[in-house]
């Protein structure tokens, strides 16, 4: 009986070790109060600061880099042809301009969806690979929970407003952690402008919806976004020497300037520069 408790105790602690730092609901310093909403900075895979990671919220478009793992576990193939239905052409938000009936490969729609924000590329592919908002949400729930987002839940795609739908800063560390992971998402995030066609040759250009990329030195993604519900909205993504840091910001007023001033201090605390006394 010992023996056996302490095998039940042994796997409770290597489950516990396994978990990433910031998922423990461990007390940490609000170091930028009142920067957003909610908001959470891990430094080198660990929690360093945060104000109300655990509060629910909407995710904006956020969402997308969920829905981007979804589509890149889901017989991904980026050549495909997909036509644009009207759905997918009149959506609402951010669009990077396609029309009913015009067709594009599945990478195109995928450059458009995570440096633009495209919700008419975003939706175009969620009907490519589900058929439905519907059957492509219940895909990103099961990937949220595959992920250990445990306190978010996903209704639409491409991260509009919708009853029920919600997320957490702390949940976004997890979902950031692992799309920084990607190559086909981090490429596209660290484009400050693209330049996509039709398979009938109309070209669009469009820049990164994400204002620090090409800006701020030394972050490289990863996706901001914007509802009336969400506000304004961030996961960014910077490295040095070595060093990386991951910000989640949620209903943040002056998302850029205050972005920037954290991502700077959090750099300069994983990789401080030789002292000059």
């Amino acid at each position: 009986m010992r023996a056996a408790m302490r095998r039940a105790m042994a796997a409770i602690v290597a489950a516990l070790l396994a978990l990433p730092t910031w998922s423990a609901q461990a007390p940490v310093t609000d170091r930028f109060p009142g920067v957003a909403e909610a908001y959470a900075v891990a430094i080198d895979g660990k929690l360093a600061w945060a104000s109300n990671p655990d509060q629910a919220r909407q995710p904006a478009s956020l969402a997308k880099l969920l829905t981007a793992l979804v589509l890149l576990d889901t017989g991904w193939k980026p050549g495909s042809e997909v036509q644009i239905s009207s759905a997918a052409a009149g959506i609402e938000g951010s669009r990077i301009g396609l029309k009913p009936g015009e067709v594009l490969s599945a990478a195109d729609l995928l450059t458009g969806m995570l440096v633009r924000s495209g919700n008419d590329a975003c939706l175009a592919l969620v009907e490519h690979a589900a058929g439905s908002m519907t059957a492509f949400a219940a895909l990103m729930n099961q990937r949220a929970a595959a992920l250990g987002m445990q306190n978010s839940h996903f209704v639409h795609p491409c991260g509009l407003d919708a009853p029920g739908q919600h997320t957490t800063a702390r949940d976004l560390l997890l979902l950031g952690g692992v799309a920084r992971q990607q190559q086909e998402i981090t490429r596209r995030a660290a484009l400050a402008a693209a330049t996509v066609r039709t398979r009938g040759g109309r070209e669009l250009r469009f820049h990164n919806s994400n204002a620090l990329i090409g800006r701020q030195a030394d972050t490289n993604g990863l996706k901001s976004g914007h509802t009336s519900q969400a506000g304004n909205c961030l996961i960014a993504t910077a490295s040095r020497d070595g060093h990386q840091v991951l910000l989640v910001m949620l209903g943040a007023p002056d998302r850029w300037w205050e972005a920037a001033g954290i991502i700077a201090r959090g750099l300069a605390v994983a990789a401080p520069g030789p002292r000059l006394d």
